[in-house]
């Protein structure tokens, strides 16, 4: 049985006069222990339909179709049950930790935050899980630093601070949306191998939304590509790169080719 199921998911935004449709009935799944990644060019619906997984959209956009996670169709979700759920069960890690993360509160009181919220943890027990994932996301150093600011960090250490958050509730699905764009090429990697090793090591489900097919190849097991608010193809990841069945597949690898062998 998927962890998770979307069903003609549609996704539109109105305003000024007219209705836009960012996400066109889609329809994908996430099993158990998988990554799943949605991949696409800019403007192509995937962070839309990331975000109305949860219902996390404005109130200008109308979601239709379902979403299932277990028995619970998201969309038809009581506001209770998705405050539960956000976070809890489904995590985000977005693009720029820096907008992410409060610069007034310490890397530890957002922590701590975390943990409290979604977990039993409390006082000198919060602090050690606070801790342990901090030393889990490769920040050792920052055990016993946990008032440092989020303006005192790197960009990667901030995005390892934002996978410790996201990841101290143990959520059944974590969304990363575009989690290694805004860092330099080295980190990056850094970043994908800690993301890979993790998602080994406690057998966590990932939906991961990039434009990158680079990053898709190291980690997705199964992949989707979008174009212009639909899903127009998907499959093992190995099977839709070695035979690209829609054009926007093309056109997205042959942007990974002039990446990887540049002229």
């Amino acid at each position: 049985m998927p962890l998770l199921e979307v069903e003609q998911l549609s996704v539109s935004y109105s305003g000024a006069g007219q209705t836009v449709r960012a996400v066109d009935r889609m329809s994908f799944s996430v099993e158990p222990g998988e990554v799943f990644a949605l991949v696409g060019g800019s403007g192509s619906g995937k962070s839309s339909a990331a975000l109305a997984l949860t219902r996390l959209l404005p109130p200008s956009a109308r979601i239709s179709g379902q979403v299932r996670l277990g028995r619970l169709d998201l969309l038809q979700a009581t506001e209770e049950q998705l405050r539960a759920v956000r976070g809890g069960k489904i995590a985000y890690v977005f693009q720029d930790p820096a907008t992410s993360l409060n610069p007034v509160l310490t890397v530890g009181e957002q922590l701590l935050e975390a943990i409290t919220l979604h977990t039993t943890a409390r006082g000198v027990e919060a602090v050690s899980v606070a801790r342990e994932w901090l030393r889990r996301v490769g920040l050792a150093s920052l055990e016993t630093r946990l008032s440092a600011y989020p303006h005192e960090l790197s960009g990667g250490q901030r995005q390892r601070v934002m996978l410790a958050m996201a990841l101290s509730a143990t959520p059944d699905l974590l969304v990363a949306d575009e989690p290694t764009t805004a860092l330099d090429v080295t980190v990056q990697l850094q970043l994908l191998r800690l993301l890979r090793d993790l998602q080994r090591s406690l057998k966590l489900s990932i939906l991961l939304i990039s434009h990158d097919l680079l990053v898709v190849e190291r980690i997705a097991h199964r992949v989707g590509v979008m174009s212009q608010g639909c899903l127009v193809e998907a499959g093992p990841v190995a099977q839709v790169l070695r035979q690209p069945q829609h054009a926007a597949t093309a056109e997205l690898l042959r942007a990974r080719d002039a990446l990887a062998f540049p002229a």
